[in-house]
């Protein structure tokens, strides 16, 4: 019986998440079930975001939380800004229209953790994406 996975080299991790719609984004699956994880609750990831840039407005129906490693910025969260620097944790409720600002002059950098629970948005896991995707990049918020 094979062992499951229990470490991803860096030269594993895999872009091309919705995220990376919008200019400036990079968005690294880490602890996925497509990076080999076996993982039944949640996903881990990292959120890159240049100076002036920002995410996709968008939601999906669990958890989310993010420890921010490096830069500053802010969560618009349900049309509400919330300024966050490195060292700070964001905390994203399941549903809440959400898009995320790199407000200072360096690369932000965010540690990302979720919840998996995206059956009332996608039929199965694991698909192309498990957000709702909100905005074409000119979301106001």
């Amino acid at each position: 019986m094979a062992q499951p996975k229990v470490v991803l080299k860096a030269s594993e991790a895999l872009g091309g998440a919705p995220m990376e719609r919008n200019p400036g984004v990079r968005d690294h699956k880490l602890i996925y079930p497509e990076t080999g994880f076996p993982t039944q609750s949640l996903i881990m990831g990292i959120v890159e975001v240049d100076p002036g840039c920002r995410t996709p407005a968008h939601r999906h129906n669990c958890e989310e939380v993010y420890y921010v490693l490096d830069g500053r910025g802010e969560v618009v969260a349900d049309g509400v800004p919330h300024a966050f620097e490195a060292g700070d944790a964001v905390y994203n409720a399941p549903n809440s229209v959400h898009t995320v600002r790199n407000t200072g002059g360096e690369r932000l950098r965010l540690l990302v953790v979720g919840g998996i629970m995206f059956v009332g948005l996608v039929p199965r896991w694991p698909t192309e994406s498990p957000y709702e995707i909100l905005d074409d990049g000119e979301y106001p918020g």
